[in-house]
């Protein structure tokens, strides 16, 4: 993948996907560079001089794409989860306050990183560590749930209570026999009626020791619940559904679509957006889906994409509205943006993919 980046962002290390050349207004000389280039601080100070709006960059470790959580963040959080999902499979062995305690302290630092970050746009892809689905699943889905309820206006307090309800929406599958969990095969009628006892069976488990809110609690019975009546445990519909089981359903469908499974092969982002644009309002809430388009894009700025007429563009700016229609310029002209949603031209244009470098 490759990237347009402004060049009064780029930085030393930055390597060019394409070749590049211009003018120097100062001394009327030619300069050029060559694609896979790595980029000194002598060749930025240069291209500045170009006036160009931006070059293409391989998109790496040195991109400007924001990293929501660092990894020393994720690492305390999947540590923490591992804990406790481990601690619950065992049954000579029991959670207590300060597991909870623990976790909670590593919660913070992830919401104080996904608070402060002003135009936010998760990458599920990117939290992943390990090959152990649980425990990625388990951020992906807090990561993502927090950040929906950022968008919907969610105050500290419940945003800390969320992130602890995402955190162990799943807790009660350590209760489900492992052979059933890890099947590399579609699971038989049986089977799947006991994974849908899971949300009661973690509901149990956490009101027993009272070790997390009602607020919690509710969130994880409720996350498999369905606006139309159609979830399980207990067919709620609408706005009986608790919040935090509204916004954890949406996460967690758009994380569980997105990852690699033993059985199947992991959906596309475009895909599992479309999915959950097209379900709202019967599956998912429909205020809760607008959130979480606030926060989710297939296409982060800077993207070089292929537009569906051919052309090659660059995204300049997401869509609250819709992720997967942003304001775009093409390769061939970059004076001119176009609103992919509003344009009445691109009416039947669409982004085809990420453009090769």
């Amino acid at each position: 993948m490759i990237s347009f980046i402004p060049v009064e962002k780029l930085k030393p290390g930055m390597v060019l996907a394409r070749d590049l050349y211009g003018v120097d207004n100062f001394t009327s000389k030619i300069v050029m560079l060559r694609a896979n280039q790595k980029l000194t601080l002598s060749h930025i100070t240069k291209l500045i001089s170009l006036d160009l709006p931006g070059v293409y960059i391989h998109d790496n470790e040195n991109s400007i794409t924001p990293r929501v959580v660092n990894n020393e963040i994720k690492q305390e959080v999947l540590t923490q989860v591992k804990e406790i999902f481990d601690i619950s499979e065992k049954a000579s062995e029991h959670l207590y306050t300060g597991n909870i305690q623990h976790a909670n302290d590593a919660l913070e630092k992830l919401i104080d990183t996904i608070v402060n970050t002003e135009h936010l746009y998760v990458d599920l892809a990117s939290l992943r560590m390990y090959d152990d689905c649980t425990y990625n699943h388990s951020l992906g889905v807090t990561v993502l749930s927090i950040a929906i309820g950022k968008s919907l206006g969610l105050s500290r307090k419940y945003l800390s209570e969320l992130a602890m309800c995402a955190l162990l929406h799943d807790i009660g599958k350590t209760k489900v026999p492992i052979e059933i969990i890890q099947k590399p095969a579609k699971l038989s009628d049986e089977e799947y009626g006991v994974v849908k006892e899971h949300p009661d069976r973690g509901f149990t488990m956490l009101k027993e020791k009272n070790l997390v809110s009602d607020l919690v609690l509710e969130g994880i019975a409720s996350h498999h619940e369905r606006v139309d009546g159609t979830g399980y445990p207990n067919k709620t519909s609408g706005k009986q559904i608790p919040l935090f089981g509204r916004i954890i359903a949406c996460a967690d469908v758009y994380d569980a679509l997105t990852a690699q499974r033993p059985y199947r092969d992991s959906s596309k982002p475009t895909e599992a957006i479309e999915y959950i644009m097209g379900t709202s309002g019967r599956q998912f809430d429909r205020g809760i889906v607008r959130g979480f388009l606030k926060c989710i894009s297939p296409y982060p700025v800077g993207s070089c994409v292929q537009l569906s007429n051919g052309d090659t563009a660059v995204v300049v700016e997401q869509n609250s509205q819709n992720p997967l229609r942003p304001v775009i310029f093409l390769m061939e002209d970059p004076t001119i943006l176009i609103d992919l949603y509003t344009d009445k031209n691109y009416y039947s244009v669409v982004i085809s993919g990420l453009a090769e470098a």
